[in-house]
């Protein structure tokens, strides 16, 4: 048995032999292919030449000058510098915003509905209410609808009384989404009066279908419908131009007021004076955020009983010490 194995390894050993010398020269030849070709490939500097860059100047004249791409400079010790850049590329005049909008999808004036209204409240904290003022902007855009501004949560745990254009540029939510969902302020009246809209709920991650199935049947005969307790109630996974529009409104249409922003870059300014390097401030160390972790943080009985009376609203809450 033995001597058997070692003819059957030797003649397996003889076969793979005579092959290894075919594959090395396949191999070489392939390489020289590619070498080849890629000399004769125009380089990224010869195609970036070639692109031209039309802009007006201020005296009006077209600028047909190659387009020269800025540089992303990392700052350091308070100076710009040339020699270090991130993401930068010659090439990337050919890139273009993945959230922009396919030619497939239509305009709002072809797909709005007049007398079709959806109102939305929101709930939760600020990330939850922002990621339901993104939904709702989605939902409406499904139900053929025009968008009343969302209301914010005003009643949870934060008793936060902000209203919706006190946080966000409600000017620039409804023009910037112009072209895809018909947003108003509010709902307008009804014969004289306030037109008070059918109020209901849609189960959490609802897909399209299930809009068209639950909400829409609804909102065509109530003309004016407000969903309630609106926290992740658009399922995940939609078709490509509907997730789209989620980042348009995410990243582009939702921008804070201005005394917001310069609250923010008063504070990144006083970052960057006092440190060499980026921060990263996260601001969730609150008292839910500590009753939800189930760790008491060093506060004594007075923390004990206020945590306490948070954790009774969560029943299923692990509690550690």
């Amino acid at each position: 048995m033995a001597a058997h194995r070692r003819r059957h390894h030797h003649h397996t050993y003889n076969r793979f032999r005579y092959l290894i010398p075919a594959i090395s020269v396949t191999s070489g030849a392939i390489l020289m292919l590619y070498g080849f070709i890629s000399l004769l490939a125009p380089s990224p500097d010869h195609l970036h030449h070639f692109v031209p860059r039309k802009s007006l100047s201020e005296d009006g004249v077209v600028d047909d000058s190659p387009a020269i791409p800025s540089l992303f400079k990392v700052p350091v010790s308070g100076e710009m510098v040339s020699d270090k850049s991130l993401w930068n590329t010659k090439m990337s005049e050919f890139y273009y915003g993945c959230s922009n909008a396919s030619n497939k999808f239509p305009k709002v004036e072809t797909v709005t509905y007049p007398n079709r209204y959806l109102l939305i409240a929101t709930s939760g904290g600020l990330n939850q209410q922002r990621t339901g003022i993104t939904d709702a902007v989605v939902a409406a855009r499904i139900l053929n609808a025009t968008l009343v501004i969302p209301k914010l949560d005003q009643k949870s745990f934060w008793k936060d009384s902000s209203t919706f254009s006190e946080i966000f540029d409600v000017d620039w939510f409804i023009t910037h989404l112009s072209r895809d969902v018909k947003v108003i302020k509010e709902l307008p009246r009804k014969g004289g009066k306030d037109w008070i809209p059918y109020n209901m709920r849609v189960p959490r991650k609802c897909n399209e279908r299930c809009y068209q199935i639950r909400v829409l049947p609804v909102l065509m005969k109530k003309n004016a419908v407000q969903l309630s307790k609106f926290d992740y109630r658009l399922a995940n996974r939609l078709e490509t131009d509907l997730q789209k529009l989620r980042c348009r409104v995410n990243y582009h249409a939702l921008k804070f007021t201005d005394p917001i922003n310069r609250m923010g870059q008063k504070l990144v300014n006083r970052m960057r004076k006092l440190g060499k390097h980026y921060i990263a401030l996260h601001l969730r160390f609150e008292p839910d955020m500590l009753a939800f972790s189930g760790c008491y943080y060093g506060g004594g009985e007075k923390e004990r009983r206020e945590l306490g009376k948070i954790r009774k609203r969560w029943k299923t809450l692990h509690v550690s010490t």
